[in-house]
C-alpha cells in the first residue's frame, strides 16, 4: 500500500498595520509572490481579488483602522492549489449574519460585497474566530497550464 505524504508548502509570511497606506504595501507584497512563484494570470487575479477584499474587511471592519492593530497575511503555495490567510485583531463576526448584497434593499449600498465576492472568486473560504481575532482561509485551485 503506498503511503499519502502531506503536501508541502512554501509559504510566505508577512504583516500590515491597520492603515490606508498598508493597501499599498499589500499590493506590493502581492505582486512580489506573482513574480517570485510565477503565478499565471488567472490565478493572481483571483487570489489577488478575494485577498484584497478580505485583507480590506480585517483593516476596516476587524481593526476599526486602529494602525496599532495588524493584519497578518500568510500565503501558501501547493502544487494544485494556493491558500491566503488573513488574521486581523478585531473581535469578529458571524458570517452567516452579513445580509445578501443581492437582494433589492442591498444593492444600492456602498458596502457589504466583500465576502459575496470572496466566495464568489475563490474555490473555498472558510472564517474562524481565534483567541486573537478572526481568520479568514482562502482556497484557490490552480487551473489548468498551471500545474
Amino acid at each position: 500500500m503506498k503511503k499519502i505524504r502531506p503536501q508541502k508548502a512554501k509559504v510566505e509570511l508577512k504583516e500590515f498595520p491597520s492603515e490606508d497606506s498598508s493597501l499599498k504595501k499589500f499590493e506590493r507584497f502581492f505582486n512580489s509572490l506573482r513574480r517570485r512563484y510565477r503565478i499565471f494570470d488567472d490565478d493572481y487575479h483571483r487570489i489577488y481579488l478575494t485577498s484584497s477584499e478580505a485583507f480590506i474587511n480585517a483593516m476596516v471592519h476587524g481593526n476599526k483602522r486602529d494602525p496599532d492593530k495588524k493584519v497578518r497575511v500568510k500565503f501558501k503555495v501547493f502544487k494544485k492549489f494556493f491558500t491566503i490567510e488573513i488574521q486581523d485583531e478585531g473581535e469578529g463576526f458571524i458570517p452567516e449574519a452579513i445580509p445578501d448584497p443581492t437582494i433589492d434593499e442591498n444593492l444600492l449600498k456602498d458596502s457589504g460585497r466583500g465576502v459575496f465576492i470572496m466566495k464568489a472568486f475563490a474555490d473555498e473560504v472558510k472564517f474562524r474566530k481565534t483567541k486573537s481575532g478572526m481568520k479568514v482561509i482562502i482556497k484557490i485551485k490552480k487551473r489548468s497550464g498551471a500545474l
